[in-house]
């Protein structure tokens, strides 16, 4: 399923929707109407639930937080290429279908009623909640969705094109039904994929160009509507009063705070100064030397500002250097092996992460889909027909990386990574490594902030006793999502998220027609006719086995492709927050839900008055 986020906010946080069990009846058509859809087996709520299990139901509204954004923004439309969008944009549109945080790979109705899937699975329709209302009072209807559709596939971000690609067509039968007609049925995630589908209002964007940033504040169906704002500086969501969903099961206990105020800041280091100060409430700590030895300030020595560290269980996707393969300077796998075989991990973790994190063997990290050892049975039998176009080490040796030196200066790694270079074509000349033509080996490091430096300058390090020339670029995080965008770049530091129901989004990560396509999430140009085939094999997987065949044959050709050097994932967040806040205390399978926490007004005035006292 969907996951998309900026660089920032992947190194920052990971959520998404999976699957955690099998199919119990794989051949058995689903139900022909009904309030939930799930993937693979039966819902876990049974139909009439009240409130999903890890909300407090009788949470008390009111009060305000504080949330910190790094950058800028100029434009209220976060599904088109152009313009920076304001974070949090998705509180004003209702979704179809929402999921549960702590269920894999279910959808329950919310703007709609009801789903109809046909037995041949050739049409999905939903038919709309007749109570939802837009915030100026009218109807959601079918008109809408039909238009979003539309509007996302023919003017949003190319994503979307690739993305709904199975569905042919789609019409209203009535006023509150939407039928969407597909060109193919082998994905079982369609109706989950179409259910999240935010509706927009189509007489707002009647005459307006929906492929230009969105410059006044949009109305939607959502918890939220759009407050203050001053572009680039800060925004102010208010609680929406009259909000249609209030007391439905999918919003109960939800959407507590009255006002969500997120200030913007250039720099992550002066962000954390505001919430130090107190000037900001939350943050989901994502620098571990900060987390390892910024803390010690006096509200936490107080009690005013409290930690947690808190598990979850999703796959945490492969975060890591990504190398354009578009370059010619990366155009040949050996030498993409060489640069990770130049990275020393254990260094980067003990002096930088204080021994934080594990090391990323896999794109679907923390989760069955990874694939080990050599491949076997069902997984060997997708890549047998391939295997002339495949590395011999693929079905011969484990995938692995060298362990590192904690000693700063990996020798063995880094002479194991001068001869991949050397049966690549280059060789040392006046102390510089260059090719059969005396080009030297020069490239760049694009990033989108300073705090991503002290990951990037030891890799540098390395790379110069290879004879390699590596710089560090920071740009602002507008003209960064510009560059990515036109993959215009050699390498950057991202992250590849992934669900436990890898699905549609694969095409956007790894094929071929997204290596060509501006503005997708194949930066580093993917592009294979295994990759391809295998992405479609996922995508079709009838079943459980046939998923995690199809995921650890993927994830292989693409450890094997050597596209990125792998990093590190963490199984945990980091949350500091100032002691005004109460929330659900069981756990949940995405760690935790903010929109389920509210202010508990003893505490916040606790807080907020030693705050205005100078703490």
């Amino acid at each position: 399923m969907i996951r998309r986020r900026t660089l920032l906010a992947s190194l920052s946080s990971t959520f998404s929707g999976g699957l955690a069990g099998t199919r119990a009846h794989a051949t058995a058509p689903p139900p022909a109407r009904t309030d939930a859809v799930s993937v693979l087996g039966p819902p876990a709520l049974p139909p009439g639930f009240t409130h999903f299990p890890y909300v407090n139901p009788g949470a008390p509204k009111g009060g305000s937080v504080t949330l910190f954004a790094l950058g800028g923004f100029d434009s209220f439309n976060p599904y088109i290429l152009r313009g920076t969008p304001a974070s949090g944009l998705v509180r004003l549109w209702d979704t179809l279908l929402t999921t549960s945080a702590d269920e894999a790979g279910t959808g329950y109705a919310h703007l709609a009623e009801a789903v109809e899937i046909s037995p041949d699975r050739a049409t999905i329709t939903f038919t709309l909640d007749p109570a939802a209302r837009f915030y100026d009072g009218t109807a959601v209807t079918a008109a809408d969705v039909v238009f979003t559709f539309h509007a996302l596939v023919s003017a949003g971000q190319p994503f979307y094109r690739l993305y709904y690609s199975a569905v042919g067509s789609l019409d209203a039968p009535s006023r509150r039904a939407v039928r969407f007609h597909l060109r193919s049925v082998r994905s079982r995630e369609l109706p989950l994929i179409l259910g999240e589908l935010p509706v927009l209002p189509a007489a707002f964007f009647a005459h307006r160009d929906f492929s230009r940033p969105l410059s006044e504040p949009p109305f939607g169906s959502g918890p939220y509507r759009i407050g203050t704002y001053a572009f680039d500086r800060s925004i102010t969501y208010q609680r929406n009063l009259d909000y249609w969903a209030a007391d439905r099961p999918t919003a109960r206990g939800l959407f507590n705070f009255d006002t969500i105020h997120t200030e913007y800041f250039r720099d992550d280091t002066v962000a954390f100064e505001a919430f130090k100060a107190g000037n900001i409430d939350f943050r989901n700590e994502n620098i571990s030397k900060n987390w390892a030895t910024s803390y010690d300030f006096p509200a936490v020595r107080r009690g005013l500002v409290k930690r947690r560290r808190v598990r979850y269980r999703l796959p945490t996707g492969m975060q890591g250097f990504a190398m354009n393969t578009r370059r010619a300077i990366f155009a040949d796998p050996r030498v993409r092996k060489a640069m990770a075989w130049a990275f020393n991990f254990r260094w980067e973790n003990k002096n930088l992460f204080y021994g934080l994190y594990t090391r990323s063997l896999s794109y679907f990290s923390n989760s069955d889909l990874a694939s080990s050892g050599l491949p076997e049975g069902a997984e060997l039998a997708l890549l047998e027909p391939w295997r002339k176009k495949l590395p011999p080490e693929l079905f011969t040796e484990p995938f692995t990386l060298p362990e590192g030196s904690s000693s700063g200066i990996d020798n063995k790694a880094l002479l194991e990574a001068f001869r991949m270079l050397e049966a690549a074509g280059w060789h040392v000349a006046g102390g510089r490594l260059v090719n059969h033509s005396g080009q030297p080996f020069v490239f760049e490091i694009l990033l989108p902030d300073p705090t991503f430096e002290r990951v990037a300058l030891p890799y540098t390090s390395w790379l110069k006793r290879l004879g390699i020339t590596a710089t560090v670029r920071i740009i602002d995080p507008a003209q960064y999502q510009r560059r990515m965008n036109n993959f215009d770049f050699d390498m950057t530091m991202t992250v590849i998220p992934e669900s436990e129901i890898p699905g549609n989004e694969q095409r956007n990560y790894w094929t071929c027609a997204a290596a060509h396509t501006q503005g997708s999430q194949n930066l580093m140009g993917v592009c294979s006719p295994v990759v391809d085939a295998l992405v479609e094999k996922l995508i079709a997987a009838p079943d459980r086995p046939s998923v995690l065949a199809a995921a650890h044959a993927l994830d292989r050709v693409l450890l094997w492709g050597w596209y990125m050097v792998p990093q590190w994932h963490s199984n945990y967040f980091n949350l500091a927050y100032w002691n005004r806040f109460g929330f659900p205390t069981e756990p949940v399978r995405t760690g935790y839900v903010f929109d389920a926490w509210w202010i508990d007004e003893t505490l916040a005035a606790a807080t907020d008055a030693a705050r205005r006292a100078g703490l």
